[in-house]
């Protein structure tokens, strides 16, 4: 699988280094607000972002896509055990996915955010039906909010194989799809509307004009 990632960025994103801040890094590409402002709870906030996650990962992946999961971290050389990716990492978990599955790589950090000098990264590959994202999203908006469970803070990737858009959440503010054309991406600019972030909107319009 992580072949299969590599010949998959070569091929349709060129010089593109899979990391934060996808809108930024690529010329095409949608950018969305999922935070809700004036929550009643904290409780009603959370579900409005994971509502809001939901709908736009349905609208980019079909039952039957299928689907590269690429779950990438910063490796901090010569510190801690846990910078590495154990057996029940929560992505291979909700996968039910084991370590001799994913293929694991340790690459040069060229991202956008770079702190240090390498990364680590696995690859597995299921049909979006397979993949429970909800469970995989909601972990990724409590990144921030140590109390909350589940919690995920690696960087996770979707990789549609037939539409070939990129899909990333880095937070509960937001989310990031971008596509090697204009024209995969123009139904999910037109029907998702309501949900992209007004600060970028000026450079989205310019993009589909």
């Amino acid at each position: 699988m992580a072949r299969e990632t590599a010949r998959f960025l070569q091929q349709y994103y060129p010089f593109l280094v899979l990391g934060p801040g996808l809108f930024y890094s690529w010329p095409i590409g949608l950018r969305f607000d999922l935070q809700m402002e004036g929550a009643a709870s904290d409780e009603a906030y959370f579900a409005e972002v994971l509502r809001r996650a939901s709908v736009i990962f349905e609208a980019v992946f079909a039952p039957d896509d299928e689907v590269l999961v690429v779950v990438q971290r910063q490796r901090w050389k010569g510190r801690f055990r846990r910078w590495r990716f154990r057996a029940n990492h929560f992505v291979l978990r909700q996968l039910k996915s084991s370590k001799q599955e994913a293929e694991f790589q340790w690459l040069a950090n060229r991202t956008r955010f770079a702190d240090t000098r390498q990364l680590i990264r696995f690859t597995v590959q299921r049909t979006a039906a397979h993949i429970p994202y909800r469970q995989i999203l909601q972990a990724i908006s409590h990144q921030y909010f140590p109390p909350r469970r589940p919690q995920l803070s690696d960087d996770v990737f979707f990789i549609n194989l037939r539409s070939k858009l990129i899909l990333h959440m880095y937070d509960d503010r937001g989310l990031d799809v971008i596509s090697p054309d204009v024209e995969t991406l123009r139904p999910l600019y037109v029907e998702l509307q309501p949900l992209l972030l007004d600060y970028d909107r000026e450079q989205m319009a310019a993009t589909f004009a």
